[in-house]
């Protein structure tokens, strides 16, 4: 496996109620941490697609694949895409990689392992883990 995601993103307490949420994956034997905040979704949702989007097609394409249903979403991951959404992520965990470094972690991992870190990312930010 070329890429490893902790099971479980991290909580942690950032003072009152609020709770930092982040996850951690291995791409192509480098560590980043992807932070999900605010600021990142909508970041994501102006330079890409609106995460709760891509989070209900990747939902609902799986739910209709599971029961043998074709259809085209209105989302995928592509080549394009998934540096620039872990680099949003990752820089919000205060990484100061540049995008030409993403997209060297990116293709050395492969772009399935990639989309796959890219895929529970938009997962972290929409669905908050308890």
């Amino acid at each position: 496996r070329d890429h490893d995601v902790e099971r479980h993103p991290r909580l942690h307490a950032c003072g009152g109620m609020t709770m930092k949420r982040s996850m951690t994956a291995i791409l192509a034997g480098q560590e980043i941490e992807l932070a999900a905040t605010f600021r990142a979704a909508g970041e994501i949702g102006q330079k890409i697609a609106d995460p709760l989007l891509i989070a209900r097609e990747m939902a609902v394409t799986a739910m209709l694949e599971s029961q043998g249903v074709e259809r085209e979403p209105k989302f995928r991951f592509t080549v394009a895409n998934i540096a620039p959404i872990l680099l949003i992520g990752a820089r919000a965990a205060g990484d100061r990689r540049d995008q030409a470094a993403m997209e060297e972690i990116v293709f050395d991992a492969g772009f399935f392992a990639a989309a796959a870190v890219a895929r529970d990312y938009i997962n972290l930010l929409c669905i908050p883990q308890t």
